[in-house]
């Protein structure tokens, strides 16, 4: 009985940390995403509370910090979440509740796992715009 609990606890530690080598890659792919899509833009030092939901095109997860927004007319924000979002940058898919037809910050925004359950949560950070940097620079 003891041969097979041990037996049993020697395969579940290979298991972990076989587990545990693709997840630091994964995270260094992340962060090299990140920092590839950040470094074609910057910062302008506008900030702005809430973002009109109807005027949001497309809403990108960079990692468990940081949304990338881009709204109607090429304008690109960047919001940095208040807090950590835990797995966000793995699963890169969030509910965000609206009670209005506005997307703030404070708003609580909840990570979804692939199986359409709740793992963790969230607020919006205030949407700072982005200028992109143009090839000549």
């Amino acid at each position: 009985m003891k041969l097979r609990q041990i037996a049993l606890l020697a395969l579940t530690g290979v298991s972990i940390s076989l587990a545990a080598a693709p997840s630091a890659a994964a995270n260094k792919r992340q962060e090299e995403r990140t920092q590839e899509i950040l470094s074609r833009y910057e910062k302008t030092g506008e900030s702005i509370y809430c973002l009109s939901l109807s005027s949001v095109r497309s809403t990108d997860v960079l990692d468990d910090h940081t949304i990338f927004v881009t709204a109607q007319g090429g304008s690109v924000y960047m919001s940095e979440l208040l807090g950590r979002c835990i797995g966000l940058g793995r699963e890169r898919r969030y509910i965000h509740e609206a009670t209005t037809n506005r997307m703030c910050r404070g708003d609580l925004i909840r990570v979804v796992s692939n199986f359409g359950t709740a793992i963790g949560s969230c607020s919006f950070g205030s949407f700072e715009k982005l200028k992109e940097i143009s090839q000549a620079e």
